[in-house]
């Protein structure tokens, strides 16, 4: 059961991560929140583009034990899968960190270093 390919509503769910950056460090919670059209159901969560779990909230934590990447979208109820973000996870003790949305060009790129 990957990405459904036909969509279910008009619009398109938002998926945020907080914090805002990758990578991010082994065992540290990140949570996702998933918005869209406000109907009242379950939201799916799809992990490296394979349907992953249903929740009553629109909200998740996630952390990793192991080093690497993972792709995340949402669907909230009524509306669209979300574009995916990708979290990186890391078991170094210093990381330069970029923000999880999208960016294009022209778009000021803030970068954060974190230990």
């Amino acid at each position: 059961a990957g990405v459904p390919c036909h969509p279910t509503g008009t619009q398109t769910s938002q998926l945020t991560s907080d914090p805002p950056w990758t990578p991010v460090f082994l065992l540290e919670e990140v949570m996702l929140t998933c918005q869209g059209s406000g109907v009242p159901g379950l939201t799916e969560w799809y992990l490296d583009e394979q349907f992953w779990q249903r929740t009553r909230s629109d909200y998740i934590y996630v952390s990793k034990k192991h080093p690497g990447n993972n792709s995340y979208q949402c669907r909230s109820p009524g509306a669209r899968l979300s574009p995916p973000i990708t979290l990186s996870f890391s078991n170094d003790w210093l990381v330069l960190q970029v923000p999880v949305r999208a960016l294009v060009e022209g778009d000021e790129l803030l970068l954060r270093c974190r230990g």
